[in-house]
């Protein structure tokens, strides 16, 4: 296995031209304990993107919305192989873990959870009463993961290049092909499907009836995480460049931000903040809509993809969630991602 850039995190090459994550081969095998409640039934329904995006299901449509208000931020993080959930204030609690490299993190209508463990090529999913089984397996790599709004999961197969189309009763078919490297996904407003080229640097755009065009060419290498704004605007990470780029609809770019330590999974809040995972650095930022930035958590070891969770996953001050008690995070957290 290739070894990460200076400083860790998502590394920019990996013998696959021209940019790959050496860390998508890194072979762990652990054991999942298993978590007995996620979640608190009966609130209402939420279809999250693995990425950050939002939709209300409906019987005829999936409109976009940011994130419920006072939604936690569930955070996959494959340097430790775990995910953790992060309240409003920034409090951080493992909720799962002994996963296998995991990047996309979804929740379907109903609040079940959808992990992909890109080592072991699977996605688990956790029901809302902490049942763990696995949803699909055979995959190549999967990385990113999105909800369309009738309930069928997209995830980009990093190593052989399509995308893999799951409906809810774990049925899969291949859903686009040709693609270079695909990592982050997400839905626009009208149901087409953005894919992030990471090798190729380009971003296509996929309607529902599987036709792909190039939407932007980023002119650089090694895209991760893809999330809309409440606008249309379409924001792209890339782990190379430490920069967050912003597409407006027509496909125009600029950059939002940059000076980060190999950015990654992006996601917006319902105050339109957007927050953004830095691999390299094990923090969390977070950037208001006119682009000022303060550091919204760190302690993690190498961050991947985020999703927000239904505001009943969100833990009281001083309390155990999920049966793990809550965590102390600091900068003095380990961070040894190779054990």
């Amino acid at each position: 296995m290739d070894g990460p850039r200076s400083g860790g995190g998502i590394a920019s090459a990996r013998g696959r031209e021209p940019t790959e994550n050496p860390l998508l081969r890194t072979p762990f095998s652990k054991t999942l304990k298993t978590v007995s409640s996620l979640f608190t039934s009966g609130r209402t329904p939420w279809l999250t993107a693995g990425l950050g995006l939002v939709f209300a299901a409906t019987a005829q449509a999936a409109l976009y919305f940011p994130a419920q208000s006072g939604a936690p931020l569930f955070v996959a993080d494959l340097g430790d192989d775990t995910v953790t959930t992060f309240a409003p204030n920034g409090a951080g609690a493992v909720v799962q873990t002994g996963l296998s490299t995991p990047y996309g993190v979804a929740f379907d209508a109903v609040g079940n959870l959808y992990v992909a463990n890109a080592a072991a090529g699977t996605i688990e999913k956790f029901t809302t009463g902490g049942v763990r089984s696995v949803f699909a397996s055979g995959l190549s790599n999967p990385i990113g993961l999105a909800f369309d709004g009738a309930g069928n999961l997209y995830a980009a197969n990093y190593l052989d290049d399509t995308i893999s189309k799951f409906t809810p009763g774990g049925v899969g078919s291949i859903f686009a092909l040709g693609l270079s490297g695909p990592e982050g996904l997400a839905f626009d407003a009208s149901g087409n499907l953005f894919a992030a080229n990471s090798v190729s640097g380009d971003i296509v755009k996929i309607t529902p009836g599987g036709v792909a065009t190039v939407f932007a060419s980023s002119g650089s290498t090694g895209l991760g995480g893809l999330a809309f704004d409440s606008a249309g605007n379409l924001f792209a990470a890339s782990y190379v460049d430490d920069a967050i780029m912003k597409f407006s609809p027509g496909g125009s770019s600029s950059i939002f931000a940059s000076g980060l330590s190999s950015p990654y999974g992006l996601a917006f809040d319902s105050a339109g903040n957007l927050f953004a995972a830095n691999s390299g650095d094990g923090t969390i930022e977070k950037f208001t809509p006119g682009g000022a930035e303060s550091q919204f958590a760190n302690g993690s070891v190498s961050p991947s993809f985020f999703a927000f969770g239904p505001v009943s996953a969100v833990p009281e001050p001083g309390t155990a969630l999920f049966g793990l008690a809550l965590l102390g995070f600091s900068s003095g957290w380990r961070r040894n991602r190779f054990r």
